[in-house]
């Protein structure tokens, strides 16, 4: 995506944003008790973070490197991250809306693809939390810390409103995911060193 089309994309942010949580809230907040969400958010976390322990257990250790040597930045990156994919899923939405016929049904799709990333997205950033606290308290464990993450992200749903919560467990899973988004960000990515120097 070219510079030109992010900055076109960007002002419709804040407006898809607020539309997605005016959306949300209300229907979270009156179709299930906060118990009932806490458990959701649980099960989610639990189940997309298993998944990518099972296919990416390196990508924690990873992330957890890389905000052990810059915590303070952590955040930022992570925000950046969830900011390139609000773009990219943003810029995909509205070109299959202006290219297709079927434009309503395209753009129902990319968003639930978007959904589902962010949300493995988020579980990643609070596997790494949690494993984090681990490491913290004695030593590295992935499974007992994709435990802990998905307990921190059902506790935010129990104990605020449903915007609290979203706001909350995004901030949660912005420092997780800051490591891995800030070796992203950093790497380079040339022909030669995507084919191994061939």
């Amino acid at each position: 995506m070219s510079v030109d089309a992010a900055v076109g994309v960007a002002p419709t942010i804040p407006r898809l944003a607020a539309t997605v949580m005016g959306q949300l809230a209300p229907g979270v907040g009156t179709e299930l008790s906060r118990p009932l969400r806490g458990l959701g958010s649980f099960v989610l976390v639990l189940v997309a973070g298993a998944l990518v322990l099972r296919l990416r257990q390196s990508y924690v250790d990873e992330s957890i490197n890389a905000i052990l040597d810059s915590p303070a930045m952590a955040v930022l990156y992570g925000i950046a991250g969830y900011v390139i994919v609000g773009i990219v899923g943003l810029y995909g939405a509205t070109t299959l809306a202006r290219l297709s016929i079927a434009g309503g049904v395209f753009v129902r799709i990319a968003i639930l693809v978007s959904s589902a990333f962010v949300l493995v997205l988020t579980s990643f950033g609070f596997l790494v939390v949690g494993t984090l606290v681990t490491e913290i308290l004695a030593n590295r464990q992935p499974a007992l810390g994709l435990l802990i993450g998905a307990s921190l992200s059902a506790v935010s749903w129990v104990l605020l409103s449903p915007a609290g919560s979203i706001l909350s467990s995004l901030a949660i899973a912005a420092f997780g995911i800051g490591g891995s988004a800030r070796l992203w960000i950093h790497s380079e990515r040339t022909v030669e060193t995507e084919l191994g120097g061939r």
